[in-house]
């Protein structure tokens, strides 16, 4: 089997679309346990919970096509310990990507609070328990932040290979120019 230069445009499009969702989902994380108490609040609270459970199904669609096709190698040109930590940077962008939405979800039924995606209720999967929901919070918070770590690492290494190496690994994840 021959192994593809570069992902699919519909891959591609997905990524960048997650991307956009989680960066901003990652800023709206900051801020919104700042907002005062009200009508505002429980909006922003609510399409962060929304907009977090899209991110995972849209996760559930990238891994179904990960699990069916074969991705792009990495260059034979990228040294063995290089193509290490990109294996392992996106396993733990994989394994934050299912962690934050999971524990976010957790955290919020924990805490009493249903999770609604624009109307429909997710199935309760943990009852309002105040221990649990410090555990899920904790979580939520710390893996927003080493998520926030890897995506910055991810980005600089994107860069690097862009803007030092001068290499087309970026080429393989963004639209094919005509």
């Amino acid at each position: 089997m021959t192994m593809p230069a570069r992902y699919p445009a519909a891959i591609i499009a997905l990524h960048w679309l997650m991307a956009a969702l989680i960066i901003v989902l990652w800023a709206v994380g900051l801020v919104m346990e700042e907002l005062p108490k009200g009508d505002l609040r429980g909006q922003v609270f609510g399409m962060h919970k929304a907009f977090g459970v899209v991110v995972l199904a849209l996760l559930a669609v990238r891994l179904s096509w990960r699990a069916a096709t074969t991705a792009p190698e990495l260059p034979g040109s990228m040294p063995p310990l290089e193509q290490a930590m990109a294996r392992l940077g996106h396993l733990g962008l994989y394994v934050l990507m299912v962690a934050l939405p999971v524990s976010g979800i957790l955290m919020s039924q924990s805490g009493g609070r249903p999770v609604s995606v624009f109307g429909p209720v997710l199935p309760t999967l943990v009852a309002k328990d105040d221990a649990l929901h410090e555990v899920f919070e904790a979580a939520h918070a710390i893996g927003g932040w080493l998520l926030a770590a890897v995506l910055v690492a991810h980005v600089v290494a994107a860069l690097r290979h862009r803007f030092i190496l001068r290499d087309d690994i970026m080429q393989r994840m963004l639209p094919e120019r005509k």
